[in-house]
């Protein structure tokens, strides 16, 4: 779909525009009940520093990328997700996002990435909390026709290794691709 390609596309753009250790804010939400109202799916992932610290606990180290994820997740505060489903167009009411725009267009918000799509009629931004030249917590906001998802990542954390937290947590999962591809072999010459 051409919402999970904007999507990966503007993830892969924050992952790499953005290399860099932060430390997060948390979002205050306003009440979400008018999106969860006509909602086919509802999405709500809380995940506070100590259920964090129980699921690090629980991630062995010998997997490569458990231990990725159980170093990543060891210096989070908060992973906190909001997805809304519709089965048609225009379903909710779009203003009920002003708030948490408002929020992160104010204070050290700084939005990193804005994609917006009139074909699918999609927009997605993603924001770094900043605090002097130190980036600081993310947030993602993607609204389209049938759909919006709130991210929002708590907590120290490096931004390349936010690819380890897709599909865990209830963080949508994403397939970024690699950031430095490897360079494709050259075709072996014809033999006679």
């Amino acid at each position: 779909m051409m919402r999970q390609s904007l999507c990966s596309l503007v993830l892969l753009a924050a992952i790499t525009a953005a290399p860099a250790v932060a430390s997060g804010q948390q979002l205050q939400l306003p009440d979400l009940s008018r999106l969860n109202a006509g909602a086919i799916d509802v999405v709500d992932v809380t995940v506070d520093q100590a259920l964090l610290g129980m699921a690090a606990a629980f991630m062995g180290s010998g997997d490569a990328d458990e231990a990725k994820v159980k170093s990543l997740i060891s210096s989070l505060k908060g992973i906190y997700v909001k997805s809304f489903t519709y089965d048609k167009d225009g379903a909710y009411d779009p203003s009920v996002l002003d708030t948490v725009r408002k929020q992160l267009t104010t204070g050290q918000w700084q939005r990193i990435v804005a994609a917006k799509s009139q074909k699918d009629r999609s927009d997605v931004a993603v924001y770094l909390w900043r605090t002097g030249d130190k980036p600081g917590g993310l947030a993602v906001l993607s609204a389209g026709p049938r759909e919006v998802t709130l991210v929002n990542i708590v907590g120290m954390i490096d931004l390349e290794q936010l690819r380890s937290l897709s599909g865990k947590f209830g963080v949508p999962d994403i397939d970024l691709g690699a950031t430095n591809p490897a360079p494709k072999p050259s075709p072996k010459p014809k033999q006679d």
